[in-house]
């Protein structure tokens, strides 16, 4: 029976939660990821970022903060002092400040089945952090780590 452990990527490139939002942004966009799990100094996992919790892979702007300045750019061409607080504010932010703090997670023994079953259940999620029994963080699974096995299809 394969599991979750066998196909997962297990090299992970992990964030800290006081990571400055920009440098969490910078690792997805170098690495081509949709996302990575946020951990604690014990390696636990403790939230993920993705690029749905950014503007767009090419921008480090949280959407709703990059909203507000938008929205508030009448008063921001009055009030130049306002405009440079806004933008402080996002400079300022970190990844826990946007991360999702409950995300969808296996554990390392879970069947390919039930790994198939939760991306098609929730398929805007990607990738699944992987963890032990102590939340640690092992691995993460991707679309592209279920497609993995079906190479094999091919070879027939």
């Amino acid at each position: 029976m394969t599991t979750v452990k066998s196909i997962m990527s297990k090299k992970v490139f992990s964030l800290s939660p006081e990571m400055p939002l920009s440098e969490g942004a910078k690792v997805l966009v170098e690495h081509n990821f949709d996302g990575a799990p946020v951990v604690d100094k014990e390696n636990k996992l403790v939230g993920i970022l993705t690029e749905y919790d950014l503007i767009s892979k090419e921008s480090i702007i949280h959407l709703p903060t990059f909203q507000t300045i938008l929205q508030n750019l009448e008063i921001f061409k009055r009030d130049r002092s306002q405009f440079q607080k806004e933008v402080q504010e996002v400079a300022e932010l970190k990844v826990k400040d946007v991360m999702n703090s409950d995300p969808l997670t296996l554990p390392e023994d879970a069947t390919f089945e039930e790994a198939v079953k939760v991306f098609r259940e929730h398929h805007r999620v990607n990738p699944i952090p992987v963890i032990d029994e102590d939340r640690k963080v092992v691995g993460v699974i991707s679309r592209y780590d279920i497609l993995k096995p079906l190479h094999v299809l091919s070879d027939l």
